[in-house]
């Protein structure tokens, strides 16, 4: 078969392979994206970060009315929340997510090939239908591999898609559960936990680690926990399973018991550990590509693999594995294959957001990466329930917490939990990036009553923290 020649050739449409799309056809090139699924977007629009995200707005409504209430407005929920009330909005919201990605390939004339895709030399890449009967041959000189990852799947964990599930198949969850055990306490694993909590549903979560989400500030992850807690959640630290298995009868069940002799039931269990590449039956080993042992390749600066022309982008390479660096990484792939102008820094510095509820985000230094090198800092804190927005919305335990470098004021690290702490953590990037100082962020002037004045009196805190230790009395703003 003859292959259909392009300019680029993108395997996944997901973000990364997207972004790599888009910004390679505006520059005049022919481009093939190559999506397995029946549908592009990947797993951020369609089985994980939009459908997670609109499902939590969906469990922080209604915990809203059954717990957050406004004294003196009574509200109520009629009857059980089932799984169908639950997860209208969230295809609603895919659906419409799905219509802008396609009407945008369509746009810039992106040609998008439905199969599994696979090299047969380093510059030809195969298409193959469910059936793996070859539809396809495309050519180009630059090829962009970005077909993200999917859940780990270790063959001792019975998943059936009804009573063990992954954080794929529990959006078709066929019925609203009573109870959940959360096998993994990592950043999805902590997300659904504190969704099907906020519902009513009694949840266990394991944590593999002695503590959760270590790469985390802890005080901010001390709030964080005692949340959880609040909202029912039952975390057990350094916990591994040793069987996990379903339970048949009337209701189906799961029972796990652990290596450390816990024995846990309950109608369901989400199974998070982990995240493999998916670089399965690529055909990689024909062009001398090796992944590692989790699936994941290896790039450069540049996102070049061995072969210069072949790039590898987003969750197929590994950290950070976010929507925003993954969409940035299919920019610069291309920016470099074509010598395209555009931003070329890396996409390590950028803020991270968890959505858990309350959620969470940061950017930069953490205090405990601060004292491992070594660093003099200072810290300020804005609380919520020190400010009128935060009364008015009824959020008391969040906290705006800034690290400052000592003598300069510097601003070093940026950490919020509470409601819009993934909005608020973009100003602190703003500031970040402009190197301010304490005194110019106590100076800049803020809408009120709102959650950004956090800054301001964090910033405060912060310039008299570093008086103190100093000794010295620098003119304090008021």
């Amino acid at each position: 078969m003859k292959p259909d020649d392009f300019d680029v050739v993108i395997l996944g449409g997901g973000p990364a392979g997207e972004r790599a799309a888009i910004r390679a056809a505006r520059a005049g090139k022919s481009v093939a994206l190559v999506e397995r699924e029946n549908v592009v977007g990947g797993t951020c629009i369609n089985w994980g970060t939009i459908p997670s995200k609109t499902l939590r707005q969906s469990a922080e409504f209604v915990l809203s009315l059954t717990t957050n209430k406004i004294e003196g407005i009574r509200t109520e929920i009629a009857g059980r929340i089932t799984m169908a009330d639950f997860m209208h909005h969230e295809r609603l919201v895919v659906q419409r997510e799905l219509e802008l990605v396609n009407a945008t390939l369509d746009r810039y004339a992106i040609r998008v090939f439905e199969g599994h895709g696979r090299f047969l030399d380093p510059h030809t890449v195969c298409v193959q239908d469910r059936g793996g009967v070859e539809r396809h041959r495309l050519g180009a000189p630059v090829i962009v591999i970005a077909t993200g990852s999917c859940p780990n799947h270790p063959p001792d964990v019975p998943f059936d898609g009804e009573t063990v599930l992954d954080s794929t198949t529990i959006l078709r969850l066929p019925r609203m559960p009573s109870s959940m055990i959360v096998m993994g306490a990592g950043v999805i694993g902590v997300e659904y936990a504190s969704i099907f909590a906020a519902l009513g549903v009694k949840v266990t979560m394991v944590d593999t680690r002695e503590r959760l989400l270590p790469f985390l500030d802890r005080e901010i992850v001390g709030i964080l926990e005692r949340e959880l807690r609040k909202l029912g959640i039952e975390i057990i630290p350094q916990g591994h399973y040793m069987t996990i298995e379903r339970v048949t009868g009337p209701h189906a069940s799961v029972r796990c018991e652990t290596r450390e002799g816990r024995r846990l039931t309950a109608d369901v269990l989400l199974y998070c550990v982990g995240r493999d590449g998916n670089t399965r039956d690529l055909g990689l080993e024909t062009v001398g590509i090796v992944p590692n042992q989790r699936g994941l390749i290896e790039v450069n600066e540049f996102y070049q693999t061995r072969h210069p022309h072949i790039y590898a982008v987003g969750d197929v390479i590994g950290y950070p594995a976010l929507a925003s660096t993954s969409a940035e990484q299919g920019r610069q792939a291309i920016r470099h294959a074509f010598k395209l102008p555009g931003p070329k820094g890396r996409t390590e510095a950028l803020p991270f957001a968890i959505y858990t509820i309350p959620e969470l985000s940061y950017i930069g230094k953490t205090e405990e990466a601060l004292r491992e090198g070594g660093a003099e800092y200072v810290v300020g804190r804005g609380r919520y329930d020190r400010n009128p927005r935060g009364q008015i919305m009824g959020d008391r335990a969040g906290l705006l917490k800034l690290l400052f470098e000592v003598p300069s004021l510097r601003l070093l690290g940026v950490h919020v939990i509470g409601s819009g702490a993934s909005e608020l953590v973009h100003i602190g990037q703003a500031f970040l990036r402009s190197r301010a100082d304490a005194y110019q962020i106590a100076e800049s002037l803020y809408n009120y009553p709102t959650l950004s004045d956090l800054y301001r009196h964090a910033s405060f805190e912060g310039i008299a923290a570093r008086n103190e230790k100093l000794g010295e009395a620098w003119p304090t703003p008021t």
